[in-house]
């Protein structure tokens, strides 16, 4: 049994805080951190993972720095700023379906009567929250960017822990307009100010620059990254960009993706220059599929079979890089066009235009929106982008499932209408 599988075993096998910091501490410790590291197949996703299992540590660790929980939209450069450690709850929720937990996560959430038709990213977050296996947090902090069951799950959770007035919902408005930088900046610059009131931290205007130009220059090898993969076909083994959502969300403003980023272009940069000399004797080009909204976090065939398929996933709308750079003068001010400029904000044509774009740029021969349960602001759009990208002549695949809920998707009628969309694109 490897590494991963041993860590997935004992997990399962004691589902407890105590378990998970005593694990946590064991696997940050560097030897065995690097040792773990090397499992994976490229340097990327080693750094992906360390860096992943040392945020984890800090939010479960018994340090002097507050514990902020985070919706996954919000822009995390404030919490950086304000030295809170994140932790963002549905992101857990797809480590708790890759690590074989949502059963028990969900069926907590179940005896708490939390309702069965609820984003199962929040349902089973909210169960780890009512197992207490998530560490307590300080702050919570949520927005009601595209998703309508944050704000009342984060709002419940902040009960349980007994924070209410340290909960904090970030209202974004329907348009981007002078009138909604300005409400917004306010409500992001007061949130910042209280926060730094009641942890005891002065507003450090420095600090705030320094995250600032940290997010530029991630933001700066994201673009380099997502240049690169508009022509790239061969990739690193098992990459899939979509295992990137942490990174970022979560740790933008931090050095860490900047380091992630930059060896993930150089990584890439590599495969494109060996791609380049080779492309006179490659044979059969693959299929070139652009991915909307977000995976299966359990094990499943869908990769495995478009792989065999010889189509490959050359974008995910989740990656695209939808604000503008940030003012390390205005740093309040940037982060609320951050938000304002998200394609998930206001109307659906904000995200047809995205994915629009993003067809046209990484000249896609098809593309495939994994139709997450309970996920309204997704679900609710699929026959419009999927209209919208049959006037470009590309074949969409709808594809009914869940992320989290192994159980609520039916692997045989997956794989059925994969194949079928194969043959769709092959002919």
């Amino acid at each position: 049994m490897g590494i991963k599988d041993k860590l997935k075993t004992g997990i399962q096998r004691n589902l407890n805080q105590k378990y998970i910091i005593r694990l946590l501490d064991i696997i940050s410790k560097k030897p065995a951190l690097y040792a773990y590291g090397s499992t994976f197949s490229s340097l990327s996703d080693k750094y992906l993972n360390i860096f992943t299992i040392e945020s984890l540590r800090n939010a479960y660790s018994d340090n002097n720095y507050p514990i902020g929980y985070g919706s996954l939209f919000l822009p995390y450069e404030m919490f950086h700023a304000l030295g809170i450690t994140p932790f963002l709850p549905e992101v857990m929720a797809g480590f708790t379906a890759g690590l074989g937990l949502a059963t028990q996560t969900l069926k907590e959430s179940s005896s708490n009567w939390y309702s069965q038709d609820l984003c199962t990213f929040h349902r089973s977050a909210s169960g780890a929250v009512e197992l207490d296996i998530f560490p307590k947090p300080d702050f919570v902090i949520t927005t009601n960017l595209a998703c309508d069951a944050a704000q009342k799950s984060f709002y419940i959770h902040s009960v349980k822990y007994n924070i209410e007035k340290n909960f904090y919902l970030i209202d974004v408005p329907y348009e981007y307009s002078k009138e909604s930088i300005s409400y917004l900046t306010g409500q992001i610059k007061n949130i910042c100010m209280d926060i730094s009131s009641k942890s005891g931290m002065k507003l450090d205007t420095s600090k705030f620059k320094e995250v600032i130009s940290l997010s530029n220059e991630f933001r700066k090898w994201a673009i380099k990254v997502n240049n690169l993969r508009k022509t790239l076909t061969n990739y690193p083994p098992y990459y899939n960009g979509l295992n990137f959502i942490l990174p970022f969300h979560g740790l933008a403003g931090t050095r860490e993706a900047v380091i992630l980023y930059t060896q993930m272009y150089k990584e890439l940069k590599k495969y494109l220059d060996k791609e380049e000399k080779e492309k006179s004797g490659k044979n059969k080009s693959p299929k070139r599929i652009l991915w909307l909204h977000l995976k299966p976090y359990y094990k499943n065939e869908i990769f495995d079979i478009l792989e065999r398929e010889n189509c490959i996933i050359v974008f995910e709308e989740i990656n695209y890089i939808h604000w503008p750079e940030l003012d390390c003068k205005r740093p309040f001010e940037s982060l609320a066009k951050k938000m304002l400029s998200h394609f998930l904000a206001g109307s659906i044509d904000n995200r047809i235009d995205v994915i629009l774009k993003a067809a046209r740029d990484y000249k896609v021969d098809g593309a495939i929106l994994f139709s997450h349960w309970g996920c309204r602001q997704s679900n609710g759009g699929a026959r419009i982008i999927k209209d919208s990208l049959n006037k470009l002549n590309i074949p969409t695949l709808v594809l009914d499932g869940d992320c989290v809920d192994q159980n609520n998707s039916s692997q045989g009628q997956v794989k059925t209408r994969l194949q079928g969309f194969v043959e769709i694109l092959n002919s």
